[in-house]
């Protein structure tokens, strides 16, 4: 059993899941500052 395309296989899948959570977890930051932004705004307004 030849198991080098198997470990390059296991670092690129790992590799992969770590950019896409990343990358997940960077666009659920991005709205939660968006909207936390915009409850900071509306709240200033109103006084």
């Amino acid at each position: 059993m030849n198991s080098k395309p198997i470990a390059v296989g296991l670092v690129f899948g790992v590799g992969l899941a770590l950019a896409l959570n990343s990358w997940l977890f960077g666009i659920i930051f991005y709205v939660a500052l968006k909207e936390a932004d915009k409850k900071e705004n509306s709240s200033s307004e109103e006084e």
